[in-house]
């Protein structure tokens, strides 16, 4: 196989590339299960213990008793999937099991092809359909009011004619949801009352509700930092080249140290940095000759620090750095995947216009970064949804139905198995060159299936 084959053309017989798709699908099974399932009442009471309702909930509770379906629309990042477990969780219920559905399903998929039970609760999170029906919206909630059943949905974005069933959503007081994350995580006891203030003020700058969540449990667990390292090391100004260092880390995280110093002399040169290399940094750790960031959460701080930090002048080389990283072999392949996996949870847009839409048409090795972003962005409840759009939207095209293939092999065949299943099978019967690639794909799916 050439390193740039005609366009479409993915030989998964090369050892290489099945070796690294394989790898990462089973690193997402290894942390996560299907999406669509049913949540029992313990897993859901699990999930709400740090959940704080925003002020719209009392409105929202009470529209979802009456109406029997709510579409929760707002922001990305505002609590919405959780604040839909807390609504349901409200209502009167036959069975305290709650019923994920696709969100690829259409406004139609809900109303006239699924099954819904009397006296049971349905949730489906980030909607990625492209457009609501406001009349089958409204039969849907006349059909879920006459079984007694209830449906929230979640999506982003704006309000849209539907307003009957649309309730609009917001994220809860940062400082109180902190003060009730320590509450319910039991605090240490070592805590000052200064590292707390200090903890509470970070919580207020904090952009999302998650964030506050994962501050207050690294502050509740005995040994590990509070997390605001990162950003002091940031606010000294540090040289140009040590945060090109962190800059690299963050899409090589645990690379061989002499593979890290080559992929980083490029990065450099791309930058016009050149001369005596300094010190690595305080954040950098080598261990047994791999290099990663002392804390495995610094990655995503240090990918947040940048992107809210500089502009134009770093991302435009680091960029053109990392659109270069699947060429570079496939260990540096997979490492580059999923750190700008860890990218898209902080600039969907432009991870999707900058990266993923030109590695999804580009060459062999592109096409299976692509997916492998897919893939890991698919072991994050919260990406898994996005990802499931881009690959139905690659499926679509030609030029980037057989990247489509792949990534339906990957992560996304994990946790949506139906809705892979059933585009890999249209993918496989429709010839061309994503025809022979889904036939691949399929296979260790239907395994898996037992079909």
């Amino acid at each position: 196989m050439t390193e740039t084959p005609e366009p479409g053309e993915i030989d998964l017989d090369n050892i290489t590339l099945t070796g690294s798709l394989i790898a990462v699908r089973e690193h997402v099974r290894a942390v996560a299960g299907p999406a669509t399932r049913d949540l029992n009442r313990r897993e859901a009471d699990g999930l709400l213990r740090s959940y704080l309702e925003p002020g719209c909930f009392p409105e929202g509770v009470r529209r979802l008793a009456t109406r029997h379906l709510l579409v929760l629309v707002g922001e990305e990042e505002t609590g919405r999937r959780l604040g839909a477990i807390s609504l349901l969780s409200r209502m009167s219920l036959a069975d305290g099991a709650i019923t994920v559905l696709s969100p690829a399903a259409t406004a139609h998929d809900l109303l006239s092809r699924t099954e819904y039970e009397p006296g049971r609760a349905y949730l489906l999170h980030d909607w990625i359909a492209a457009s609501t029906d406001r009349t089958v919206l409204v039969n849907l909630a006349r059909k879920l009011a006459e079984l007694g059943s209830y449906l929230v949905v979640t999506r982003a974005g704006e309000p849209s004619q539907a307003v009957e069933v649309e309730h609009p959503w917001a994220a809860p007081d940062p400082g109180e949801l902190f003060d009730l994350c320590l509450s319910a995580f039991e605090r240490r006891a070592g805590l000052s009352a200064e590292e707390l203030t200090q903890a509470r003020v970070l919580a207020l700058t904090l952009p999302t509700p998650a964030e506050v969540v994962r501050l207050a449990a690294r502050l509740t667990r005995d040994g590990e930092p509070a997390g605001e390292e990162v950003a002091a090391w940031f606010d000294t100004k540090p040289p140009m080249r040590e945060v090109l260092t962190v800059a690299a880390l963050a899409f090589t995280h645990r690379l061989a140290e002499a593979v890290f110093d080559e992929q980083l002399a490029r990065l450099e040169r791309l930058c016009h940095e050149t001369g005596r290399r300094t010190r690595r940094g305080p954040l950098i750790a080598v261990t047994d000759g791999v290099v990663g960031f002392h804390a495995p959460h610094h990655r995503g701080q240090v990918l947040a620090e940048l992107v809210g930090r500089y502009g134009f002048w770093l991302w435009q080389p680091l960029r053109e750095w990392v659109r270069s990283l699947p060429g570079q072999g496939s260990e540096v392949q997979v490492r580059a995947a999923e750190g700008v996996a860890a990218l898209a949870a902080l600039s969907p847009k432009e991870v999707r216009r900058e990266l993923l839409e030109g590695w999804a048409q580009g060459s062999a090795a592109e096409r299976v970064a692509a997916a492998n972003v897919l893939s890991y962005m698919c072991a994050d409840d919260t990406l898994a949804p996005a990802a499931l759009g881009l690959a139905l939207g690659w499926a679509a095209d030609p030029a980037t139905a057989a990247t489509a293939a792949v990534a339906l092999g990957g992560g996304l065949s994990v946790r949506y198995p139906a809705d892979s299943g059933r585009h890999l099978r249209r993918l496989a019967s429709g010839g061309g060159p994503a025809a022979a690639v889904a036939e691949r794909s399929l296979a260790p799916l239907l395994k898996a299936l037992h079909l």
